[in-house]
């Protein structure tokens, strides 16, 4: 397949997402699926099975975009422990999301729950000097920063920080 006949399909596709209309029950359905912090591919399924629409994964994420649906975190029961007294933390340090880790150096790395199109997983940091911008793995392994000037360039703590954790929070997610 040439790469005109790539471009040609997925153009074709994204056109026939754009037409596609969900019945206010069928988005309440996908709303409570997605909530519930089932996968894309579940919801793929289920879309399927329980309301006769079949279509494909990429469809679905643009459904997903267009309808301004994410992916919700599935609650996980904790097994009951005995309270122990916790040390006091200011109330900042202990309100971030579960996907999201600072290290010593002040770097802060999260993972997006829907990786960018054209990477296999993504997210964004924070070097300890403050700058933010957005990572991305691509599918040859090559690791990206996006959102920062061109001559910016970490400080080899943070670089090494950031490494460090995105290779333990992807090992840790399966990647």
């Amino acid at each position: 397949m040439s790469v005109n006949d790539a471009l040609t399909r997925a153009r074709c596709a994204i056109m026939l997402v754009g037409k596609m209309k969900l019945t206010s029950e069928q988005l309440k359905t996908l709303r409570a699926w997605a909530s519930e912090g089932r996968s894309l591919a579940d919801i793929q399924k289920r879309m399927e099975s329980d309301l006769g629409l079949r279509v494909t994964y990429m469809e679905l994420r643009f459904l997903m975009d267009d309808y301004a649906i994410e992916l919700g975190k599935a609650e996980k029961k904790a097994p009951a422990k005995k309270e122990e007294p916790k040390p006091e933390v200011p109330v900042e340090e202990t309100d971030k999301p579960a996907e999201e880790t600072e290290l010593a150096g002040g770097v802060t790395v999260d993972v997006d729950p829907i990786s960018r199109p054209g990477a296999i997983v993504s997210g964004n940091v924070v070097f300890g000097d403050g700058v933010k911008a957005k990572w991305y793995l691509d599918q040859y392994g090559r690791l990206g920063l996006d959102g920062v000037a061109k001559s910016y360039r970490p400080s080899d703590d943070d670089l090494q920080d950031f490494q460090t954790e995105l290779q333990r929070i992807l090992q840790k997610k399966g990647y």
